[in-house]
């Protein structure tokens, strides 16, 4: 397998991993909107995808969950998202030197 392959899905998975741990870890403030998705509102393009999965989660939450649950449950699925590619890189790398 060439160094690129599991270089590139570093990078890309990082990124992913990176914006799921901010939208799960960020603190919001009292009267602070609760916008979700504003990480992830990049409009059209291949990162629309992520907003889209996170639209997706914020919506199924809201129909799930009650009020005092969404918040903590939307930061559970995105921390778990994070886990997901950070370990997505760790399987890449382990098969890139085995």
């Amino acid at each position: 397998m060439e160094l690129w392959i599991p270089g590139l899905a570093t990078v890309l998975l990082g990124y992913f991993a990176i914006t799921s741990l901010y939208a799960g870890l960020k603190s919001y403030k009292k009267d602070e909107k609760r916008e979700f998705d504003d990480a992830f509102s990049y409009g059209d393009g291949i990162f629309a995808i992520v907003g889209l999965l996170f639209a997706f989660v914020l919506w199924g939450s809201k129909k799930l969950f009650p009020q005092r649950y969404q918040l903590l449950v939307f930061r559970i699925v995105a921390l778990l998202i994070a886990l997901l590619m950070i370990g997505l890189i760790y399987l890449f790398w382990h098969l890139y030197f085995n």
